[in-house]
């Protein structure tokens, strides 16, 4: 319970100073870009995945030099989180998630873009900042139905990962 006590008054606290950072301007650029792909953004749809994925990876890269893919395989076709780093590289985590798969043939504006364009922005404003933990910020794929709450979902992967590597977390706060 003290850790989450803990992250929520960080999270309080940096959301305030954030407040006079943010740049609606980009944050609704990322939004327009995201639900702008040409076909939804579903597991269906690789081809829309990837393209936002690669968006997603190439505006982390202008903020964090440490910026990875996560892949992991399904039904053949390979999936990607998108995991962006700021901090101590051996200091205990906190993860910040959004993702960017949609459900159906939905643009995906509400939680799915929103949240990815809110993970976006933090990480510019994360750069260079003088952490004390590490702040992972990842983008999640496949996240919707027929995924959701199955070992299929890009969280599941990530979580296992952390945990099977035996990575510390000190929390993690989702961006819906």
């Amino acid at each position: 319970m003290k850790y989450v006590v803990t992250l929520f008054i960080l999270l309080s606290i940096t959301m305030a100073k954030a407040q006079n950072l943010c740049d609606s301007t980009v944050l609704l650029t990322h939004l327009k870009t995201l639900v702008g792909v040409e076909k939804p953004r579903h597991d269906q749809n690789i081809t829309s995945l990837n393209v936002v994925a690669d968006y997603i990876h190439s505006e982390f890269s202008k903020y964090s030099s440490l910026v990875e893919f996560q892949t992991f395989e399904l039904h053949g076709k390979t999936y990607k989180n998108v995991i962006c780093s700021f901090g101590p590289k051996d200091a205990e985590r906190i993860i910040i998630g959004a993702h960017y798969d949609v459900c159906g043939y939905q643009d995906g504006a509400d939680d799915n873009a929103s949240g990815i364009a809110g993970l976006l922005e933090l990480a510019r404003l994360f750069e260079n900042q003088d952490l004390t933990n590490r702040i992972d910020l990842v983008a999640y794929t496949l996240e919707e139905p027929p995924n959701f709450a199955t070992e299929n979902m890009g969280s599941y992967h990530h979580a296992k990962y952390l945990h099977d590597n035996k990575i510390k977390v000190k929390g993690m706060i989702v961006l819906e």
